[in-house]
């Protein structure tokens, strides 16, 4: 009887919580590049859903979460476009607060259909007020200070419509917007709401089955023949330094995970050690298939941690994809389920905080706390010591993470690196063989080769200075007989 009774108070806590998981609702895997090509192979769960919180626990009604972001308190900001609010909660989850109304020039103005949040560095709340078409700045006592609308420009068009989905504002002022059905990048304005420009162009590469369809067409069948414009972005994030992550869903873009600098340009590393320049998400298909889904990796939101990592969002598949900052996958979770507590219905965002992330689904209306497993706890911790340039505590740990995952091919390679850092060359090109790092096996047997010549020079040395007193010697000595005989 007491047993029972402890069964039911934890199953009512576990409700007043959220729901914990005890089993994991989908498979892991990466990729690893072999002789044969990219094969998919099993991979140990990096994250798990630990909690999922619904309505009843979280204290409101949610019907279309669409973005979510934390402030520097730890609060957590969720927006739901159909119940037109954005709801805060303290860093427990409790609910604090609904922002629905807000006051603007000295009335009651209310949302409609917003999709969007951020926050600047003094605290305001910019909301992508998506059905009034409109961009609202609000001060943390819901006072609008800026509103952005219908913004003119030669660039714009005079038929242009101003569908604001997402909103970010950077720590130099600068406010981005993504609106619907501008693909020329997102719209760029100041801190007061004037119009700058656009930002980031995302464009399309033909194939070339299009580029000679158009080469040997008319000029007439030509034009009427869709252009090859550029894309939109789904959604954009900013790192702790500064730059601005920006995703698309489209399978017809060269790269639907970009990181932008202040000048819109392209940084983002794309230098696995498997040479392959991908940051695709999913590359092997068959593997990737969930029944009915054919096709690459759809993004809808992206993040990134302090250690440069960043987590691209796929709801074309319910997937998580975590890259490192050389664009190296670290690993893949998460799956497209109907029903399965864990799983996705419909994933719109997605955001890392204390070491975890959150993740919204606006198909199931419920917050997702993903939470790390001791595999990738240990796989971060090796991270930290190899940037503190703590090489011998890295390679400790990367070499325990091989022994969780014998398929994991940039664990070899690190551990390689901290070989290779504390002098241990040898045993350095032995991982690097196992990963084939051509050019990082050639560096390391070239270190070899010159440690092994310092080491033996004096040996050398000495070697070659005996064998010239040997040459002196027998030369005197050939002098001296020639000259003996010369004097008989």
């Amino acid at each position: 009887m007491k047993g029972l009774k402890r069964i039911l108070a934890l199953s009512l806590l576990l409700l007043t919580l959220g729901r914990a998981l005890a089993v994991d609702p989908y498979k892991s895997y990466l990729y690893s590049t072999t002789d044969e090509g990219t094969l998919d192979v099993a991979a140990p769960q990096a994250f798990i859903p630990g909690r999922v919180y619904g309505s009843k626990h979280l204290g409101v009604q949610l019907s279309s979460p669409e973005d979510l972001l934390f402030d520097k308190d730890g609060n957590l900001y969720l927006c739901d476009a159909r119940a037109n609010a954005v709801f805060v909660f303290s860093p427990e989850l409790t609910h604090l607060k609904t922002i629905d109304a807000f006051e603007n020039d000295g009335s009651i103005d209310r949302f409609s259909s917003p999709s969007g949040i951020c926050l600047d560095e003094d605290g305001n709340l910019y909301v992508a007020d998506y059905g009034h078409q409109r961009v609202v700045e609000l001060a943390p006592d819901a006072r609008a200070l800026m509103i952005i609308e219908n913004p003119q420009a030669e660039i714009l068009g005079e038929n242009y419509v101003f569908q604001p989905q997402k909103v970010l504002a950077d720590k130099t002022n600068r406010i981005f917007v993504l609106s619907k059905n501008t693909g020329e990048g997102m719209l760029q304005f100041t801190k007061t709401g004037s119009f700058l420009g656009f930002f980031g162009s995302n464009t399309v590469s033909a194939n070339i089955f299009d580029r000679i369809w158009k080469w040997i067409m008319t000029e007439e069948q030509t034009s009427k023949l869709t252009q090859f414009v550029p894309v939109e972005y789904t959604n954009l994030s900013l790192d702790d330094k500064g730059f601005l992550y920006a995703v698309t869903k489209v399978s017809d873009v060269n790269h639907p995970i970009r990181r932008l600098n202040l000048f819109g340009g392209d940084v983002l590393v794309r230098k696995p050690i498997d040479g392959s320049k991908q940051v695709v998400g999913d590359v092997s298909y068959p593997y990737a298939g969930v029944s009915g889904i054919t096709g690459p990796s759809s993004f809808v939101d992206i993040t990134s941690d302090a250690l440069g990592n960043y987590y691209a969002l796929d709801d074309k598949r319910g997937r998580v994809f975590a890259y490192d900052e050389e664009g190296n996958l670290l690993c893949v979770f998460g799956s497209l389920s109907s029903g399965q507590t864990g799983s996705f219905e419909s994933p719109s965002a997605i955001c890392f905080h204390d070491g975890k992330l959150y993740a919204l689904d606006r198909g199931t209306q419920e917050l997702i706390v993903f939470e790390p497993t001791d595999y990738w706890s240990t796989m971060m911790q090796a991270m930290e010591a190899y940037y503190a340039q703590d090489f011998e505590k890295s390679l400790s740990l990367w070499e325990r993470i091989i022994e969780r995952n014998i398929n994991f091919d940039l664990a070899y390679y690190k551990a390689g690196f901290c070989l290779y850092r504390l002098g241990r060359y040898e045993k350095a090109m032995e991982y690097y063989k196992l990963v084939n790092a051509r050019e990082a096996y050639s560096d390391a047997s070239a270190k070899l080769n010159r440690v092994n010549l310092n080491r033996n020079f004096k040996y050398i040395a000495l070697g070659a200075a005996f064998g010239v007193l040997v040459i002196v010697a027998i030369s005197i000595f050939c002098r001296h007989r020639r000259m003996d005989r010369g004097s008989v």
